[in-house]
Formats: C-alpha cells, sequence, structure tokens
C-alpha cells in the first residue's frame, strides 16, 4: 500500500499536491470544530449512554428495547471507549468524538477519487472542495453521533455499486459464475456497514437494488448479490422492525409531535447542502428560516444564502440534463460538437439511489409516516454534491466558472468564521454548568435528584453521590414504558389511552394548570414523607423554555388553550405539564432554597433549571 501511494505521488506530483492541500485545509476546520465542540448535548449523550454498556450484549440488548437505531457505530465506540480507557481517556468527549470524526474525514479525499473515476478530474476537485468546507459535512464530522460513518459509508457504496454494474456490463473483469468479485465483495461490505449502522439506511440500498435492474445486463449475478446482502442484513432488520413497532405505539409521534414536518423544509435542505446556513437545520427551526427567507433579498443574503444555492442547482441540473444539452446544441448547430461526454450513465447508477431516497423520505414525511430532519438525509449527500461538481466541471466559459466557484467558497467560508454565525465553534455547555453550580451546594447521599425529562442521560453531568429518582418523562411518552404511566395519569386513562386518542384524551389534562392528584400522591406518600429535616429534593429542568411555554399557555383563556394545544407538539405540552406538576408539589411540600437556569449553547438563551428543595 505505501509503495502503491508512492508511486501515484512520483507520478502525479501535481495532483497529489492539490489534494493535499485541500485535505489539509479540511483536516484544520474540523479540528477547530472538534476542540471548540464543548459538552456533549443530548443526542450525542444518547450514544455514550448506550456504548458505555459492559458488554457488547448490553450494548445491543438497550438499543433493542430503548431506541431505533442498529447497532454497529454503538459497538464500536464501545471497544473505541474500553480501548482508550487503558490511557484513562476512554470517556473524554474529544476521544469518543474522534471515532466518527476520522471516516467523515476521509470522505474528502474519496469524494475526490469517486469523483475523477466515475467522471473526470475536474469533477474530483470541485467535489473535494465543496465537502472541505461544507459546515453540513464538518459539523457531523465532529459529532458523536454515526453521522459521520454515514457520509462515509454512504459514498462509498454509491461508488462500488456502479462499478459493480460496471464491471458486470463489461466483458473483461466479471466472470459470472463467480459471485463474489472484488467490486461485488466490496459493495456488499459497504452496504452492510452502512445498514447497520443508519437504520433507515435499508431504503436507500432498496432502490440502488432497482436501480441496478434497469441496467444490469446479467440480472441473476446481481439478484444474487442482494440476496445475500439481505440474508446478512436479518439481525439488524429485525432490531429496526422492532424499533418501528414500539414507535408506533408510543403515545407519542416523532414525525407528528416532535420533528414536524412542513414543506418549508425544502428551503431548509437546500440552504443546508449547498450553503454555510444550516445551523438551524438541526431541528427543522422553521421561524429562523423565516427570517432569513423574509431577508432574502438583501444583498448580504443574496451572496450569503441565494447565490450559492442557486450556483450548486445550476451544476446539478446542468449535470443531470446533459445529454439533452448535447442533443439540443447539436439540432441548432447541425453538426456535433464532438464533446459529447460518456458519464450519463455513471451519473443514473449515481446519483438515482440518493435521489430516490430524498423523494421517498419528503413524501411519507408529508403524510406524516416519518420524521424528518436534514441530518436524516446524508444518506444522500455526498452524491449530491458529486453530481453537483460533475455538472460544474461541464460548465464555460473557464475563467468565469473559476471566479464563480471562488465566491462560492467565499460565501460558504463566511459562516466558518463569521463571529455573529460561526457553525463550526458550536461551544456547547450541557453539562459542565451543572456541575459548577453544584459545587456551592454539597450533595448528601440521601438527597434526592430527579430528572423528569431525559434523565438517564443528563446524569454524566450530575454529581454522583446522590439517590436518584427513577422517573423518565421521555421513555413514557416515546418508549411505552408503561412503568411510569400510574405516577402520572389514572387506571381509567391507563387502560384507554393509545397514540390515536391521546390529544383529546390528554387535552384536559395538558391545559389544566392545576397540578395533578396522581402525581402529587405518588411525590408525596413515596418521598417527602419520609423524608429527613435538611434533606434535599433537586429538580433539574432539560428545556426549561418548554415549561416556560406551558406557563404562558395558562395565561390564556380556556378556549385559547385549546387552540394553542390542538396546533402544537402533544410531546412538549405533555412533558413541560409533567415537569411543571413536578415543580409544584415539590414547592407545596417542601422549601425553596434556591433556583437557576443554565444556557446549554450560545444560540439558545435559557436552557436548562435547577430547582434545590429542603425538608423543613
Amino acid at each position: 500500500m505505501i509503495n502503491v501511494i508512492k508511486k501515484y505521488i512520483e507520478e502525479n506530483k501535481k495532483e497529489a499536491a492539490a489534494i493535499f492541500a485541500i485535505c489539509a485545509a479540511a483536516l484544520v476546520l474540523r479540528l477547530i470544530s472538534l476542540f471548540c465542540a464543548g459538552d456533549l448535548w443530548l443526542d450525542e449523550i444518547y450514544s455514550y449512554y448506550f456504548s458505555s454498556k459492559n458488554s457488547v450484549i448490553d450494548v445491543i440488548r438497550t438499543l433493542y428495547t430503548e431506541d431505533l437505531h442498529t447497532p454497529l457505530y454503538f459497538v464500536l465506540l464501545h471497544f473505541w471507549i474500553k480501548f482508550f480507557n487503558i490511557f484513562n481517556i476512554g470517556e473524554n468527549d474529544t476521544v469518543m468524538r474522534l471515532l466518527g470524526f476520522i471516516p467523515a474525514f476521509l470522505t474528502v479525499p474519496l469524494a475526490f477519487f469517486a469523483g475523477k473515476t466515475l467522471f473526470n478530474r475536474k469533477t474530483g476537485y470541485f467535489a473535494a472542495i465543496m465537502l472541505a468546507i461544507s459546515p453540513f459535512a464538518i459539523y457531523y464530522s465532529t459529532e458523536l453521533r454515526f453521522y459521520g460513518f454515514v457520509l462515509f459509508l454512504s459514498l462509498l457504496s454509491s461508488f462500488f455499486f456502479v462499478k459493480y454494474v460496471n464491471s458486470i456490463n463489461s466483458s473483461g473483469e466479471l466472470n459470472p459464475e463467480k459471485l463474489l468479485s472484488t467490486n461485488a465483495l466490496a459493495l456488499i461490505i459497504s452496504n452492510l456497514a452502512l445498514l447497520y449502522t443508519f437504520n433507515i439506511s435499508f431504503v436507500f440500498v432498496f432502490f440502488q437494488f432497482l436501480c441496478g435492474l434497469l441496467f444490469v445486463i446479467d440480472k441473476k449475478t446481481f439478484f444474487k448479490t442482494y440476496v445475500l446482502t439481505g440474508l446478512l442484513y436479518i439481525p439488524a432488520f429485525i432490531m429496526t422492525a422492532h424499533g418501528i413497532f414500539a414507535y408506533k405505539n408510543a403515545i407519542c409521534s416523532f414525525a407528528q409531535d416532535i420533528f414536524i414536518y412542513k414543506p418549508k423544509f425544502i428551503s431548509i435542505f437546500l440552504q443546508s447542502y449547498f450553503t454555510g446556513s444550516f445551523y438551524y437545520a438541526l431541528n427543522n427551526m422553521y421561524q429562523i428560516n423565516d427570517r432569513i427567507i423574509s431577508e432574502i433579498l438583501k444583498p448580504k443574503q443574496l451572496f450569503l444564502v441565494l447565490f450559492p444555492a442557486l450556483f450548486c442547482l445550476t451544476g446539478f441540473f446542468r449535470a443531470v440534463f446533459d445529454k439533452y444539452i448535447h442533443i439540443l446544441k447539436e439540432k441548432i448547430l447541425k453538426k456535433s460538437d464532438g464533446e459529447r461526454p460518456v458519464e450519463n450513465k455513471n451519473l443514473l447508477l449515481f446519483l438515482l439511489p440518493s435521489l430516490a431516497f430524498l423523494l421517498f423520505e419528503l413524501i411519507f414525511a408529508h403524510f406524516g409516516l416519518m420524521s424528518l430532519i436534514v441530518r436524516y438525509t446524508i444518506v444522500s449527500y455526498p452524491a449530491i454534491i458529486i453530481v453537483c461538481a460533475f455538472g460544474l466541471s461541464l460548465m464555460k466559459p473557464k475563467k468565469l466558472l473559476c471566479g464563480l466557484f471562488l465566491a462560492f467558497v467565499v460565501s460558504v467560508s463566511f459562516f466558518l468564521f463569521s463571529k455573529e454565525e460561526n457553525v463550526i465553534k458550536k461551544e456547547t455547555l450541557f453539562g459542565t454548568p451543572v456541575e459548577e453550580m453544584f459545587g456551592g451546594f454539597q450533595i448528601r447521599q440521601d438527597d434526592y435528584i430527579i430528572v423528569p425529562m431525559m434523565g438517564k442521560l443528563y446524569k454524566r453531568y450530575l454529581p454522583k453521590n446522590a439517590t436518584y429518582i427513577d422517573f423518565e418523562v421521555t421513555d413514557m411518552l416515546l418508549n411505552d414504558v408503561r412503568k411510569y404511566f400510574p405516577l402520572v395519569f389514572d387506571s381509567e386513562t391507563i387502560e384507554n389511552l393509545n397514540r390515536k386518542n391521546a390529544r383529546t384524551l390528554l387535552k384536559d389534562f395538558v391545559i389544566d394548570e392545576s397540578i395533578n392528584p396522581v402525581l402529587e400522591e405518588h411525590f408525596k406518600t413515596q418521598y417527602f414523607d419520609k423524608m429527613k429535616k435538611g434533606q434535599a429534593f433537586i429538580v433539574v429542568v432539560y428545556d426549561i423554555n418548554t415549561v416556560k411555554m406551558l406557563n404562558r399557555l395558562y395565561i390564556l383563556p380556556k378556549d385559547k388553550r385549546d387552540k394553542l394545544y390542538e396546533v402544537g407538539g402533544m410531546y412538549y405540552f405533555l412533558s413541560a405539564k409533567i415537569t411543571l406538576d413536578t415543580l409544584e408539589v415539590a414547592n407545596k411540600y417542601l422549601k425553596s432554597l434556591k433556583a437557576y437556569t443554565i444556557s446549554s449553547n450560545k444560540s439558545s438563551g435559557d436552557n436548562t433549571g435547577v430547582f434545590v428543595f429542603l425538608k423543613n
């Protein structure tokens, strides 16, 4: 391998130097993001929570019972933590993030290689630069989630899919009697790695299979390859199917109650893929997106948002319709210009599975059948960018193209270095302020700490020497953990409660500002009556803004409460109601000692609340 690399550098010195410079810039930007990321935020702590179990079996069992995701990334992170724990740094945030950082960074040179091999050298250069400076790619390169792996594996899968189909259709490389050719084996491995990393990627692989059937000559051999992939995917499919079934039976829906889809998502999607303005896309922040759209004709937004998006879309459509552009030119000029490319088949093979995957997500999200935020589309991202790069490589005149591409780089880079809108310096402060605040209060072993929302995750940053109350609103509403229902709902409600009637059945429960009697009785008899004088009851509230939202609801008259409840996210209302009642009950029976709120990052405002009560 070293000799191959040395030979390549000797034979392609200029190209090697250019790619080295692009990769060096990509690495620097990602390292800045990595070391400025701050604490783990909520989704990242989920990764830590699953991967920090005692054994691989425990990791898989917990994923099976509490989550939708397939296990490969979490198992790898489990061993990653174990290995670095030899040096006592395995649970360090930066060290854990390096696991996804490495494959995500390797996507940049892989994009050059794929673009050059399947299309042309200029495509490789454009694609590598676009991925190197992409805030979207940088952000997910440094997050403790599986998206960095998905970025790399989806591109690897798309590349080997084209190579495999071409090898079947050629007379040289593949013997029809031999199933596991080099390209077939590479495709199977990359697809299985993707399937075991990202649950919904089975849709992408299925569309890849359908696309192959349209173009491949030896359909029998091709079919066998995907049958083998499917058989090896069965364990992951069982986990995914179980997760979907459990999700469908939960009280709240991600698609209908949390990540609510609106057609304006298309704007968020385009800005996230093609511009530097993507930060608000993390949870479909439509209001922020509305502000940007309303200002789109101002000079700043024209250059930073509209221009790069239109520039990339021009490249995309230039690539997609290149064949017809050449036919049209021949008809107009009455002769061939001699430059008709031969990459159209590669383009279709490379693009169609990713495009079909995007359309699938948009259609299902539109009908409320799945949740959709930009990161869920990351399987398609590398292919879309490379197709844009291919289209740009076909544009003329060259000097104008270079000028426009330089302007594109400048517009995207603004979001990387601007003090106001820097997106690679996340600087999340999820747990550090909590640790600092608790530093002035001596937690005792018999003190109670309750974290109604995300409690099992927040424990990473909370004092270890306390008694934690097992009460998890998130599990109760999203994972259908019935053990928590009797703590909040009466027996009749529990018997009748399901996703179809939850919004109607729980409306009075949510909009009624009086304390929930079931919850009050539970805390009073199980904890407050048994507590000793001076013993503390500490409530940590993740996302205090949600609770504030419910307080604002109670200011309204009842008819307006009904209306707001009908159009709002039920998960947030229910979570806020149960959390607010927990605080009200504690305040009723105990003495309030102190309360404070903490900002979790530079843009969130007050996000976490800590409330300390004492037994008189």
